[in-house]
């Protein structure tokens, strides 16, 4: 997923991290060092958030980045890694605990939970937030121009019933995401099927896919923005920059629901330095560490305290906090047998990967 940046935001509230912290608030745990190995997506943190974690607690952090949720993955499957706390997408936490890639997380070193909005501190992929604590979340809906599509499809059962009807339409490449959006379309579960529930969404997509436009991968807000598209199915935290640049830009929740993800702070099983990640955890669902990452990067917030402290084109943000429908969001669960299903049916429909 794309992570965007808006400097003059960051700027402004770079600075909100350090809000009354004042002296170091602890030292790094005994026996673990000065240090800590982070593993995380590029452009995901606040401008000072790590020289300000170091100030607080003596603690030296070094930042590694990632491209994909499967090269974290291969490198924690490997060993040898050296990382002592990741940020793995919300189904592929549901992979790695179920693979034991991941350690327990000790709510009692983590005060700042309770920071917390009430709905993420139990999630399906990982209930009670045994092994991950939520980082961002993203919803994905619809992304639109105003002046192409003066009325947007109210679901994906109109989206996917008559795509051409709204324009030019990018649609996500993953079959693992379209198979999903074919179930909502046809009002069940995105992540429960059987063989006849399978042979519906292919139905459904065999019909959809020769009128639209083109597939996606993770780009549709560029599609957008540079006029190549009417109409693009993707994340909000993926749109959100494009649509504070162009004004014609907007994005809705189809009246069935979305489907929903989490970026989470895991710690891998057997790190080095267990008790100086959990420092940093709390640290990062600090309000005002939280306020600073949010405003610096631009994606939704589980960190209710966080969220309260930026300015209200953050907090009300149409594309970041969309308006609630009547419908069932649902977090994309891990399936990998499920996915192999969906990849058999994308090559029996001959659309290119």
């Amino acid at each position: 997923m794309a992570r965007g940046l808006d400097i003059t935001r960051r700027t402004a509230l770079g600075g909100l991290a350090l809000a009354g912290l004042g002296a170091p608030l602890l030292s790094a745990c005994l026996g673990e060092g000065q240090e800590l190995s982070l593993a995380i997506w590029r452009d995901y943190l606040g401008e000072t958030t790590l020289n300000d974690f170091y100030r607080a607690t003596g603690i030296k952090v070094t930042a590694t980045t990632f491209a994909s949720n499967e090269e974290l993955h291969a490198k924690l499957k490997a060993g040898g890694h050296g990382f002592d706390l990741v940020v793995p997408s919300s189904h592929w936490v549901e992979r790695m605990v179920r693979e034991e890639l991941l350690a327990p997380i000790s709510h009692r070193r983590l005060p700042n939970l309770a920071n917390l909005e009430a709905p993420f501190a139990n999630l399906p992929y990982d209930p009670g937030n045994a092994h991950s604590v939520p980082y961002t979340w993203l919803a994905m809906g619809i992304g639109y121009r105003k002046s192409k599509v003066p009325r947007p499809p109210a679901g994906w059962k109109d989206l996917l019933g008559a795509p051409e009807r709204f324009g030019r339409v990018a649609l996500p490449a993953d079959p693992a995401v379209l198979f999903r959006l074919a179930a909502k379309a046809l009002g069940h579960s995105a992540n429960l099927f059987d063989p006849a529930r399978l042979k519906q969404a292919e139905a459904l997509l065999a019909a959809a896919l020769p009128r639209t436009a083109r597939l996606h991968n993770d780009g549709g807000q560029d599609l957008l923005l540079r006029g190549e598209a009417d109409l693009a199915v993707l994340w909000n935290g993926d749109l959100v920059q494009v649509a504070l640049e162009d004004p014609d830009i907007a994005f809705a929740v189809p009246v069935e629901g979305a489907l929903l993800s989490c970026d989470c702070l895991c710690i891998p099983k057997g790190a080095d330095r267990p008790g100086n990640a959990h420092m940093l955890i709390d640290y990062l669902l600090d309000a005002s560490a939280g306020a600073a990452i949010a405003g610096h990067i631009w994606f939704p917030t589980p960190n209710e305290a966080a969220r309260r402290l930026l300015p209200p084109d953050y907090r009300g943000n149409p594309v970041l906090y969309p308006p609630k429908t009547k419908g069932v969001s649902e977090f994309i669960g891990d399936n990998p047998g499920l996915d192999a299903q969906f990849a058999a049916a994308m090559k029996r429909l001959q659309v290119p990967q």
